[in-house]
């Protein structure tokens, strides 16, 4: 964990206790620019609310330079002073290897140099991360994000591991922010799930909720988490990330923006 860029985000951004991490894995095609829109619409009416967004082309960056669609995207997001875009990176619990990572981390580092449009990505999130407590789980995502840091031109990097589980104090060393519950919303508890993580380690923790029904008021939980010290947060209508209500969208930030 790097607290120089924790601390150069608090400054660059409009600072608030929570900011969401959203997973907009859509491509940003004709099919989904009304959840493209929601998005944006939400992230432009809500400027004090701090927002990281996951992007992810094809399961990592794929090809160099990204077709149109998501070069307008990313340009888009990008134009957002309080929107940090984050490359998605799969990591198979360790068994995708290092080599085959950093270059993945490459591919995202590369859209820097693009020069039309600004379509770079100021951190890394890495998915399926191994929450066993081990040596060889420690050094390996150690060394991946070690690798992130150095090669994302960013003044920030925020790094981000998604175990979606509980992770073991170590791990916190090398991550920003490490998402200890992915689930529905109908398994999440508030105080009593907070309670399972790893004690210490709330302001780097992030939650992460899907199957939201639509009639559910957030603001409650929401306020729990800023009670507890979180550090983001995400409500999802459906489980694969597919979907996004502008309503919801709204009301989470709305939610985030009071505590």
């Amino acid at each position: 964990m790097h607290l120089s860029h924790l601390s150069f985000l608090l400054l660059i951004l409009p600072c608030h206790s929570l900011f969401v991490l959203l997973p907009l894995y859509l491509y940003p095609d004709d099919t989904s620019a009304s959840a493209w829109s929601n998005v944006t619409a939400t992230i432009a009416a809500y400027p004090e609310v701090q927002w990281q967004v996951i992007v992810n082309p094809n399961s990592g960056p794929g090809t160099y330079p990204p077709d149109a669609n998501y070069i307008a995207g990313l340009s888009k997001l990008n134009s957002y002073r309080n929107v940090i875009t984050l490359g998605y990176v799969a990591t198979n619990y360790t068994q995708i290897p290092y080599t085959t990572v950093a270059s993945e981390i490459d591919g995202y580092a590369e859209w820097a140099t693009y020069a039309d449009a600004n379509i770079s990505v100021g951190g890394i999130f890495f998915d399926e991360v191994n929450n066993t407590a081990s040596d060889d789980v420690y050094a390996y995502y150690k060394n991946v994000a070690d690798y992130a840091y150095a090669k994302v031109p960013s003044a920030v990097t925020p790094v981000i591991f998604n175990p979606g589980l509980p992770a073991p104090a170590e791990l916190f060393n090398y991550a920003d922010t490490i998402v200890q519950y992915e689930g529905p919303f109908s398994s999440y508890k508030d105080v009593t799930t907070i309670n399972t993580f790893q004690p210490g380690f709330n302001a780097q923790t992030a939650i992460v909720i899907y199957n939201t029904p639509s009639a559910a008021d957030i603001k409650p939980s929401v306020d729990s988490m800023v009670q507890q010290g979180i550090q983001a947060v995400y409500y999802g209508v459906d489980c694969c990330y597919q979907v996004f209500s502008g309503q919801l969208l709204s009301s989470l930030a709305s939610a985030v923006l009071a505590g």
